[in-house]
């Protein structure tokens, strides 16, 4: 490749070198020349010689189609954009498949990272955080693991530096990075001495933090700073793009556990570890439930019947998008199919009109081998266009993909996503692969063409029919899966937005607020802070009605504990029956449009000081009290030490989905937050026009109460609400594009094969009408034949709908796999399509003119 100018010069010379050789021996030039030999087979047969020649004639093969694709710019256009439409798909999904599901964690030997959970295996699946005190005693009595951290999330409002800032705070144990095998990029991380009591004042920042807030200033350690009305001294910064899997924190604070009565009860801590050298995952899990074992007979109270799980930490964090990305991943590879497919036959009608350049070239001496290669190269030229322009799409479809998904809704590592080497290297892989797949069959039927025949005849070699027609039935087969499934989802996602939540969404604003433990430690205080700002936003302008909640519905947060009726006694963790649990203030029910079913809602005269009151919702009744009027009944509930049992029943409120929209509503059990109040509140407050307008208002009426009191998470119901089926209805928008793909590139497919067989039959057309076959009759043969393959696209297809789209069952809601309308609607719709497509072509065969036809012919 790079001296070849010199090596032909040296092959000529010595070719030279022996023609005058042989003129010295031989009577005349001509004679010597007979002798020596075709001079061009020699330099062929040396060149093979030198090595390194099969890249040559690639590269002149390329030239070759280049200068080929240029004459035929309206074939290389129509191939070009519909891989391209396929190669991009892939690469787009494989992009977010590659950074979610396939990357390593960014930290040391990721692979032996692992997440511990509780569960309760007499009741299912069902999994839970772990509680304080059995994370200690997993740390002191398995021998699998190298170590473990606990994890607790806390809000944290930073003071003393203009407004009130609101972060995402995680509070840790010491040996917290030392398990993720990470450390600081400024200062120091957290120490054994950290974790003791009153030692815990220190914080480390992220790096977005440290630059957005203090100017990515290195002399910040050291420095003092109010969290939650508490002095912390900052310790460390981490390095950019530090976090786990499912969580971006902005501030690491440390965490102390001891086994005092406050983590006695409760479980809240999400614990981190890391396995041994040789340790397997279910070594380490039998390690494990041998220790929880241990702890359901020492704990029998609160933890018989309670197991533990060891779960890799990638596969954990990504459980809930695992499936919903592998089916889009399958999606667009049926995409890309289906490309590959309509440019397989492109090139098959194209290829009609190159049988006599071929045989040709295969009379002069080309070898099959040869021909292959070259038509080969053409195929690779089309790919690696088609290549080009997938990536542009792939870059912008991602970034567009990224921009839809909501702040509060983020996917796992969504930080992550982004085009990078890796997924260059698939999409150039994936080009060559196309290039095959669609190249190899058209090239090797090309390639079989007999020179004597074709030459003889000064024909065109028609591809055959066969071919072409099974080609576009795999394409129908193929867009009706893709669109039973788009069809699925779609059916799915509207009864799923049709679902009565329970509670109202117009006209209603939310925010979120954490109360500062320095300043509100105090119950009675605490209690007393979340009257008065309820009450500063109930005199604002167009405020009809506010209330507070712990977790605000469909943000798929939700508490639990155990209860009992009063006459029983107090209730054991470990026997007695369970329920949600949700801290309400006065006015929450009224504010969400919640119907009361029976009895009062809480107010005024439910104070701190008063008796205990409660409040459940119907499915509560049916489940537990389905033979009693729940009413003035009373029970015990397993609910912090502000909360004075026994409880009486109040009020029985109608049903909610507070988890998500596919989530049956569960027995709930809601407690006054003026005589149990909690740190975090959500506020709901029902306007009287449009909520946003009075947002500005109702935090100036928070502030009025405290000015430090940081606020986020300013939304609308209805937008709470549009987020809840974030990744349901992006899942719908992508199957959706996906499938209209596939729908346009099978229209492609069947037009191309519908107009040139029209066009091969064109003397037979005109025999037709010249024998007095109307223009009618010729439309309605060019669509039968159409309507054939179609209705063999169907049947191929409905099989394969019926099977791949069962893996769609756990992504649908209230619908079957084989639900029979919407399949029916999709075989309408690829029928339509067919149809449309063949059209064009039947209108142009039934204008044919017979007489020149036959006068041509």
């Amino acid at each position: 490749m790079f001296w070849r100018r010199k090596r032909e010069h040296d092959l000529d010379r010595e070719l030279r070198d022996h023609l005058n050789l042989e003129a010295q021996e031989q009577p005349d030039a001509y004679a010597a020349r007979r002798a020596l030999g075709n001079t061009a087979l020699i330099k062929e047969d040396v060149r093979e010689t030198w090595g390194w020649m099969w890249l040559d004639r690639l590269w002149q093969d390329a030239r070759y189609a280049v200068r080929a694709l240029r004459k035929s710019p309206a074939f290389a256009l129509t191939a070009t954009l519909s891989l391209a439409l396929g190669i991009g798909a892939n690469t787009a999904i494989f992009t977010v498949v590659n950074a979610v599901l396939l990357k390593p964690l960014p930290f040391f030997q990721p692979q032996r990272l692992v997440q511990l959970w509780e569960n309760k295996p007499a009741q299912g699946y069902f999994r839970n955080v772990v509680n304080g005190v059995n994370f200690l005693e997993w740390r002191e009595h398995t021998h699998s693991f190298e170590d473990m951290a606990a994890v607790s999330v806390f809000p944290a409002n930073l003071t003393g530096l203009g407004d009130p800032i609101a972060l995402d705070g995680i509070a840790v144990s010491p040996q917290y990075f030392a398990v993720l095998g990470a450390s600081p990029a400024l200062g120091r991380s957290f120490t054994a001495e950290d974790g003791r009591p009153g030692h815990g004042d220190v914080a480390i920042l992220s790096f977005g933090l440290w630059q957005a807030r203090f100017g990515g200033d290195r002399a910040v350690l050291g420095r003092k700073i109010t969290l939650n009305g508490s002095p912390a001294i900052i310790v460390g910064v981490m390095p950019r793009g530090f976090a786990l899997p499912q969580s971006t924190p902005d501030i690491w604070m440390p965490l102390f556990i001891d086994r005092s009565p406050n983590w006695q009860l409760g479980r809240s801590l999400t614990v981190v570890a890391r396995l041994k050298p040789d340790v397997t995952r279910k070594q380490a899990e039998s390690d494990l439930q041998s220790a929880a074992a241990q702890l359901s007979r020492e704990r029998p109270d609160y933890d018989a019947g309670w197991s533990a799980e060891v779960a890799p930490m990638l596969q954990d964090a990504t459980r809930n998008v695992r499936l919903p990305l592998l089916v889009l991943f399958a999606a667009a590879g049926i995409v890309l199919l289906i490309a590959c497919a309509n440019v397989a036959n492109l090139l098959l009608m194209r290829s009609s009109g190159r049988s006599r350049e071929i045989a040709v070239r295969a009379a002069l001496g080309a070898g099959r081998r040869r021909l292959l290669q070259q038509l080969l190269a053409e195929s690779l030229v089309l790919a690696l266009a088609a290549c080009a322009a997938g990536c542009a799409a792939a870059y912008w479809g991602v970034k567009a993909v990224l921009a839809i998904i909501p702040a509060q809704n983020r996917i796992p590592r969504m930080e992550a996503i982004h085009i990078d080497s890796s997924v260059l290297l698939f999409a150039l892989a994936l080009s060559f692969v196309t290039a095959i797949i669609f190249g190899l069959i058209p090239a090797l039927h090309v390639s079989q063409v007999h020179p004597h025949q074709v030459l003889r005849q000064g024909a065109i070699r028609a591809s055959k029919n066969s071919l072409r027609q099974g080609l576009v039935v795999a394409e129908i087969a193929l867009s009706l899966i893709l669109l039973a499934g788009a069809g699925l989802m779609l059916r799915s996602f509207h009864r799923l937005i049709s679902v009565d939540p329970g509670f109202e969404t117009q006209r209603i604003l939310t925010l979120r607020m954490f109360a500062s433990p320095a300043k509100y430690l105090q119950p009675r205080g605490r209690a007393t802070y979340f009257a008065r700002v309820l009450d500063e936003i109930r005199m604002v302008p167009g405020v009809r009605e506010a209330g507070s909640v712990l977790w605000l519905p469909l943000q798929e947060d939700d508490s639990g504990s155990c209860f009992d009726l009063a006459e029983k006694g107090p209730p054991t963790p470990s026997v007695s029956p369970d329920a949600n649990i949700l801290v309400v203030s006065p006015g929450y029910f009224q504010a969400m449009g919640t119907p009361l079913r029976g009895g009062r809602h809480f107010d005024a005269r439910d104070t701190f000081d008063s008796t205990s009151v409660i409040m459940v919702n119907q499915e509560f009744v049916r489940r537990f009290l389905p033979d009693r009027d729940a009413v003035g009944q009373k029970l015990n509930v397993c609910w912090g030490r502000e909360f004075r049992n026994p409880g009486e029943i109040v009020g029985v409120v109608a049903d909610a989905r507070q988890d998500d929209l596919q989530t049956p509503p569960r027995a709930t059990i809601f407690i006054d937050n003026l005589q149990s109040p909690m740190f975090f509140a959500q506020i709901a407050i029902r306007a009287s026009g449009d909520p946003l307008q009075i947002a500005h208002s109702v935090q100036a009426a928070i502030h009025r109460v405290d000015p430090d009191q940081a606020i986020t998470h300013v939304k609308t119901m209805e937008q709470v609400f549009s987020d809840s089926v974030a990744q349901p209805r992006l899942q719908l928008a992508l199957l959706g594009i996906f499938g209209a793909l596939a729908g346009l590139l099978a229209a492609i497919g069947i037009y191309g094969v519908a107009a040139y067989s029209a066009a091969q039959r064109t003397r037979e057309i005109g025999i037709r009408m010249a024998l007095g076959a109307r223009p009618g009759d010729v439309r309605r043969l060019v669509l039968r034949e159409g309507l054939v393959l179609g209705a063999a696209g169907v049947v191929a297809g409905l099989a394969g709908a019926l099977g791949l789209t069962r893996v769609l069952k756990s992504l649908l809601f209230e619908t079957t796999p084989t639900d029979a309308p919407t399949l029916a609607l999709a075989v309408i719709a690829v029928l339509g399509v067919t149809l449309l497509a063949t059209l064009i072509p039947a209108r142009r065969a039934s204008r044919i003119d017979p007489m020149a036809t036959l006068r041509g012919d």
